[in-house]
């Protein structure tokens, strides 16, 4: 099978990833932080030193300041709904991921909360002067993806993160569709909290994921319950990252998030991020070419290995399910979990086709996608 659809999960997983996490789980794979034994300890040494290499990934002073979750849409939730109160303002934008609107409806249809979605420019970003223009007396915090999942084009957050320092404004970043393919400094972008997946461009396994959230930033529990730490206290611990690691870790998924980091240092970020990159801008062009293909996603500079796409008359899930079926090729298709970004498109009716790539895409499984797609599009293509 081509696999197109690497913004929902990559596959394959680099195979160092599999074969030492799946050698850990054979021979290691304890509780971590709960007991003494050998075991234990080598489960709670795993855990350690993927919070050290994300620490160091991302530019992170102290790696306890991160907490593991099961995913970003976890991650996103903690940091959203631990600093949000009555009357405050939060800028985002229409091209966020339903785990950052939905999120922001629920603590509006509670609390007084005020939301500003701002539209992209011409090429699909969000810039400064978007978020400057936008500041309010009462704004709280700016929410945004670094690279949004509908077309796969990146925000400049270090000139944003200027921005946020500036007002001291919250700025918090989703960064599902960045991590692992473009570098990220918590640091020098004056990033409050970050949220990540493990399972996508990082090159773990699925139930995976971190939040990192600064002293400026406030993290409540979403769980109650045990931690392996401060056992003696019938209440919840007060540090990171005890306060919302409750009950017993991921500690396999863990493994394989420290084993995909490793594999990307290996590699090099810039690396990955330019190949996905020139195959996407190679993708694009030959699709822009083809009469009667709308493609939405548009030729920046730098994009993030998406490329979002309708063939005129035809449902983009019929049209997926043929690639899926006559031609082995894996793309989503329909709503991308984000409705307001499609409804700036005026897609929210129809959708429409999305292909991601990761490193392990080549150019002969591009020809042969846009071979696959200019069938369809003549109709020869149709016949299941």
């Amino acid at each position: 099978m081509i696999y197109f659809d690497n913004s929902a999960t990559t596959f394959p997983k680099p195979e160092k990833v599999t074969a030492n996490t799946f050698s850990f789980l054979k021979t290691s794979c304890a509780n971590p932080g709960r007991s003494a034994h050998k075991m234990s300890i080598e489960s709670s040494r795993q855990v350690f030193e993927c919070r050290f290499e994300i620490a160091n990934m991302f530019n992170i002073n102290d790696p306890t300041d991160i907490a593991f979750t099961k995913n970003c849409s976890e991650a996103l939730n903690i940091g959203i709904f631990s600093n949000l109160e009555e009357n405050d303002h939060v800028i985002t934008s229409v091209l966020e991921h339903n785990s950052i609107i939905r999120a922001l409806e629920h603590i509006k249809s509670e609390k007084n909360i005020e939301i500003t979605y701002l539209n992209p420019d011409e090429d699909m970003t969000i810039t400064d002067y978007h978020i400057e223009n936008n500041i309010k007396p009462n704004t709280k915090m700016v929410v945004l993806s670094h690279a949004n999942n509908l077309v796969g084009t990146f925000y400049d957050i270090e000139k944003i993160g200027q921005i946020t320092k500036k007002y001291n404004i919250l700025f918090m970043v989703d960064a599902a569709q960045s991590a692992g393919k473009k570098n990220i400094d918590v640091q020098k972008m004056n990033i409050d909290i970050l949220c990540a997946p493990g399972h996508k461009s990082l090159y773990g396994f699925t139930g995976t994921g971190f939040i990192y959230a600064n002293e400026q930033a406030k993290v409540k529990p979403v769980l109650y319950g045990g931690t392996g730490s401060f056992s003696d206290d019938i209440h919840q611990p007060e540090i990171m990252p005890d306060k919302l690691e409750t009950g017993t870790l991921n500690v396999v998924g863990i493994k394989s998030l420290l084993e995909g980091i490793r594999w990307i240092n290996s590699v090099g970020i810039d690396i990955i991020g330019a190949k996905e990159n020139a195959l996407a801008k190679y993708i694009i062009r030959k699709l822009i070419e083809i009469e009667g293909v709308t493609v939405y996603t548009p030729l920046n500079d730098e994009l993030a290995g998406i490329v979002s796409f309708n063939i005129d008359g035809l449902d983009s899930s019929f049209v997926t399910g043929v690639l899926d079926l006559k031609y082995d090729i894996a793309v989503r298709g329909g709503l991308h979990c984000n409705p307001l970004g499609h409804r700036y498109l005026g897609t929210l009716e129809s959708g429409f086709i999305r292909a991601s790539l990761s490193y392990f895409n080549n150019m002969n499984e591009a020809d042969k996608f846009i071979s696959a797609v200019k069938s369809i599009k003549s109709n020869s293509g149709l016949n299941i």
